[in-house]
């Protein structure tokens, strides 16, 4: 499935009341990224036993919500595609969201806000470039991208009228006739639904996980009660979201065509729903993560597991976590890209900007960063921001992207001993202060005794078991590092940032000399990210490990050409396992793979 990424250039300027200083800067000339989304939607495969059930689980249903926002009420049908006003998406007849650069997209909605209607190349110009001059192949081209992503070859669609301009041909759609909608309490006699008046600094999006609906007979399946609550534990627990209790989703079992009303009724970003079919003692669990903004489906998985294994075993709720986190953060980062910051909520700006981060391209890295200090500044007594911009700083030093590691290290500080000021237990703050001061400051011990704060709160928590395995390793405790980041690796099977995890524990595999396991991992690490360095330095050394020198060569010289200014000496200095065998050997093994010295 394709997702929607639109580009950005220096044409693109927000709205007021945006600081000039957050504006979104020139971006590379391909931002149509593909990264992470290849298994951010699966097709549910299920045999329905009648239309019923067909229509519940067929994926794309919500294309008639009323949830699409006030501009445009409605999806509008263009040919065989659909347009979504309020998300800006361009829906193909398959089902698959369509890539346009942003300028085009912005042409596509102003001439489906003035649908049917004549608009002129003026006034197309001037509400897309604004007082910038530019030529009218600039808006060929864009009528040219919008024409392709509708397949109008004959213009049929979008007309050209000579001296007058352009006129896009739609229809607006309407909701089919007799959807159910969700029973919910009603207000009494002149009263209205109240909701929570939230704190629009909140970074943490919401979401409702529904019971399970059995398909095999009528009202509230145990089952299905019990798979709800063990998916919700899952994700309280993470602390990144916030969770509606089950009493309130419990009368949302049934949620054909009423995305909207549980967005109205429970104030709900997602959804996770889904129905269950049991067999003797098997149960087919069909669960979907789905925005209800838009009603569109983000993630949807089919699972055929024994019900003892349910009632014992927790892998199928780790999955489904992991899914459901990576959905979240693959739809933000789409998000940040196709709108203003002041359109944002905060948990968008959050989650975009921790995505665009941990690519590692320059251009992205540094959008992250205004994204991360927005945040901060809407949110200045919420302590996620402050710690994510401590990451930022450190990942600039990791990548070789600053001359003055000791300030970034001075700086990231900072930002950690805000976050904690705020909230002393906040786990990601923790973990982050033990990161900057293990591979920033070198002051290891005071970096075990913050991963220990965070573990002790939440055991399962991936980034401190991963970055207390990584310590571990670096103090000649192999088995231990080996333990830590081979945990933390179960426990990030499809994490949008498991490059990660995958070369720290290839690392910890080096110190227990197992060069082969850390060959695969690092190698596999690579191929989700190709610009990590940490990853190639690991990669070579494994390689020499193994004998393989000639190997190890290339990969080093792939390494110096990201990091040109790379030498031994110069990692020593940095790396706070210098004074270790385990860091000497190192470094021993990176002058043999051709790193100068």
């Amino acid at each position: 499935m394709r997702g929607l990424y639109l580009q950005r250039n220096d044409c693109y300027r927000p709205p007021a009341p945006v600081p000039a200083q957050y504006r979104p800067k020139a971006s590379a000339p391909n931002l149509c990224r593909r990264e992470g989304l290849s298994y951010a939607v699966s097709r549910v495969r299920v045999r329905a036993k009648n239309v019923a059930e067909k229509d519940f689980l067929s994926t794309g249903r919500e294309q008639y919500s009323p949830a699409y926002g006030q501009q445009i009420a409605k999806p509008i049908q263009l040919g065989g595609a659909t347009y979504c006003g309020e998300t800006d998406r361009l829906i193909s007849a398959t089902g698959e969201e369509v890539l346009l650069r942003w300028q085009s997209a912005q042409v596509l909605r102003i001439l489906v806000g003035h649908l049917n209607a004549v608009v002129s190349r003026d006034e197309l110009i001037l509400q897309v470039w604004g007082g910038i001059s530019v030529t009218d192949d600039s808006l060929t081209q864009c009528i040219a991208d919008i024409r392709r992503a509708l397949g109008d070859r004959d213009h049929a669609l979008l007309k050209t009228l000579r001296k007058r301009g352009y006129l896009l041909q739609g229809e607006v759609l309407r909701p089919p006739p007799a959807v159910a909608r969700v029973p919910h309490p009603a207000p009494a006699q002149g009263g209205q639904t109240l909701l929570a008046d939230l704190d629009p600094r909140d970074v943490l999006p919401t979401l409702a996980i529904l019971p399970l609906r059995n398909l095999s007979g009528t009202g509230q399946d145990p089952l299905g009660v019990f798979v709800a609550d063990e998916i919700s534990g899952a994700l309280g627990r993470s602390r990144d979201v916030n969770i509606i209790s089950r009493l309130s989703t419990e009368q949302f079992q049934d949620v054909r065509g009423s995305f909207a009303n549980l967005r109205q009724v429970l104030n709900a970003d997602f959804v996770i729903s889904g129905v269950l079919l049991s067999e003797a003692d098997t149960a087919t669990l069909s669960v979907e993560f789905a925005e209800t903004e838009s009603g569109f489906v983000l993630w949807s998985d089919r699972m055929r597991l024994r019900v003892p294994t349910i009632l014992t075993d927790t892998d199928w709720v780790d999955r489904i976590v992991s899914l459901v986190r990576n959905a979240i953060m693959v739809n933000e980062v789409r998000r940040v890209r196709t709108r203003a910051l002041p359109d944002l909520k905060l948990f968008s700006l959050l989650h975009g900007a921790v995505g665009l981060m941990h690519r590692l391209s320059p251009a992205d890295f540094n959008e992250a960063r205004e994204h991360l200090e927005y945040a901060a500044q809407r949110a200045p007594r919420n302590p996620a921001p402050l710690a994510w911009l401590a990451r930022w700083h450190l990942l600039r030093t990791v990548q070789g992207w600053t001359d003055d590691p000791k300030r970034e290290a001075e700086v990231a500080l900072g930002f950690t001993a805000r976050a904690l000021d705020i909230d002393p237990g906040h786990t990601l703050a923790l973990v982050c202060e033990g990161q900057v001061l293990t591979h920033m400051s070198h002051q290891l011990d005071a970096a075990a005794e913050r991963y220990e704060m965070a573990l002790s709160g939440n055991p399962n928590d991936a980034q401190g078991r991963a970055l207390r395995g990584m310590l571990e390793t670096f103090r000649d405790n192999g088995a231990l590092g080996k333990r830590d980041t081979e945990r933390a690796l179960h426990l990030t099977p499809l994490d949008p940032h498991r490059f990660f995890y995958l070369v720290f524990a290839a690392a910890a595999n080096l110190a227990v000399d197992d060069f082969a396991r850390a060959e695969t991992l690092a190698k596999e690490s690579l191929r989700l990210n190709r610009t990590h360095v940490s990853t190639l330095r690991t990669l070579a050394v494994a390689q020499v490990g193994m004998g393989k020198g000639d190997t190890a060569r290339e990969t080093a010289g792939a390494l110096l050409k990201l990091q040109p200014d790379l030498s031994v000496s110069g990692w020593l200095k940095a790396s706070p396992s210098a004074h270790y065998q385990n860091g000497r050997r190192f470094a021993d093994m990176l002058r043999e793979a051709g790193v100068p010295d």
